[in-house]
């Protein structure tokens, strides 16, 4: 896929809706399991751990759903939590996680590792519609420079 994008949306033709955020692409992480990454992004917005570690078990689209409602709390706290443990938003250390999130979820599901190898040296993004400007949890260029890092050291092993 040379010269080419993909977007990683779930609506988009493979292997971009495979790259989603909702695919089912089973993980685990700090042996917490994980039905897909939103789950495990938006499980990040949530203090209790037990009930983080029940948000990661949800699928796609739900996880978005009730993450969203709930993202105003950790513009307001300024932290969003791994475990019990506070973590800055938008902090080396929150992005970090997301990495080791994402990272586990292309080692450990071979879809989206097969996926994600496919996608080549195409330019990676994430276009699902929404309007500039909107606060994100995660933002966009972060996450899609997360992935295409994350490409590069597959490729690399």
């Amino acid at each position: 896929m040379k010269n080419k994008i993909v977007n990683m949306f779930r609506d988009s033709p493979w292997p971009g809706n495979i790259l989603s955020n909702f695919a089912v692409t089973p993980f685990v992480i700090d042996e917490v399991k994980c039905n897909c990454s939103e789950s495990f992004i938006q499980s990040l917005k949530i203090q209790d751990v037990y009930k983080q570690k029940e948000f990661c078990l949800l699928q796609g689209q739900e996880a978005w759903e009730k993450g969203s409602k709930i993202t105003n709390r950790i513009f307001e706290s300024g932290n969003v939590w791994w475990l019990g443990a506070s973590i800055s938003l938008h902090s080396e250390q929150h992005f970090n996680l997301v990495k080791r999130g994402l990272f586990s979820k292309f080692s450990q599901s071979k879809i989206a590792r097969e996926a994600l190898i496919a996608t080549g040296e195409a330019k990676l993004i994430h276009d699902y519609g929404q309007k500039p400007g909107k606060r994100q949890s995660l933002p966009v260029d972060i996450f899609c420079n997360i992935v295409t890092n994350i490409r590069e050291q597959l490729n690399a092993e």
